[in-house]
């Protein structure tokens, strides 16, 4: 018992001594990469934040890597940090602004993007509370009427009100829960290796995945797509030998459709996704 103790206090020990030592290289990287920027070297400042990010997120992190990658031109890559903080903090009106400043200068249409509505999926558990709530609360109070004594033609408005209600929130919920799948196979496009902030620089989607395909059509960076899913509700990807993965992806509306290398995009959520697919 007294050995089983012992063990047990050496791995708390150990614990807490490997949780502080994670948290000291988590912070030292970030002040490292405030530093670089305070003194101008942008492209550290860039690599530190980018090496912080996959250690922690937050949106003060993605909104200061977002504003290096404004400040350097690359607006794909700014659009994708910008949303990813909003999707850590949606009531920032600051990162909000500076997105709007990111689209407008990618040329990007802002009313085409996911993140501000009762619609979005972080309202998904809102909804689904407020669903119980009423259907409790309007079946006591209609309970309550009945052995009050009240006619059944008389129930009958409070109930098409309730079942009325109760049928809008379902439909709510159900639009949350769809925008959330969509939010989990979205993607912000960037130029690889070029200036995207070069309003002449497209990305292309490919007929087919390989390097040598012909572009079907073109997006700019900071375009949102969204993947193309099997039968198995997987990504569909293509690997061919001696390539970087590829997959098919799509716009909202499917007008646009193509391959894109792994390279060229950022999952608006990363952490699932690209852990497997890397």
């Amino acid at each position: 018992m007294i050995r089983f103790i012992l063990h047990v206090i050496i791995l708390c020990l150990f614990l807490t001594q490997s949780l502080s030592l994670f948290s000291k290289t988590e912070n030292k990287l970030f002040y490292d990469a405030v530093r670089a920027e305070a003194t101008g070297d942008l492209p550290l400042a860039v690599t530190l934040y980018e090496e912080t990010a996959t250690i922690r997120k937050s949106p003060n992190l993605y909104g200061n890597l977002a504003n290096l990658y404004c400040k350097t031109e690359k607006y794909g890559k700014a659009v994708l940090n910008y949303r990813r903080a909003l999707l850590l903090d949606p009531a920032n009106r600051i990162i909000k602004s500076n997105l709007d400043y990111a689209l407008k200068i990618a040329n990007i249409d802002s009313k085409n993007s996911n993140f501000s509505s009762y619609l979005n999926s972080s309202s998904v558990d809102f909804w689904i509370i407020s669903l119980s709530a009423l259907f409790w609360v309007g079946a006591l109070i209609l309970a309550f009427l009945f052995f009050l004594g009240w006619p059944m033609i008389r129930l009958l408005v409070p109930t098409v009100i309730w079942c009325s209600l109760l049928g809008f929130i379902m439909w709510m919920v159900d639009m949350c829960s769809e925008n959330r799948d969509l939010l989990k196979r979205e993607l912000i496009v960037f130029a690889t290796d070029l200036n995207d902030g070069n309003s002449s620089v497209r990305v292309p989607l490919r007929r087919f995945a390989g390097t040598g395909s012909s572009a079907n059509t073109y997006v700019l960076p900071g375009e949102s797509l969204w993947l193309t899913l099997t039968d198995d509700s997987l990504p569909q990807t293509h690997q061919s030998k001696g390539e970087k993965l590829w997959y098919l992806v799509h716009s909202k509306n499917n007008i646009k459709k193509g391959w894109v290398q792994k390279d060229s995009f950022g999952f608006l959520i990363p952490d699932e996704k690209e852990k497997r697919n890397n």
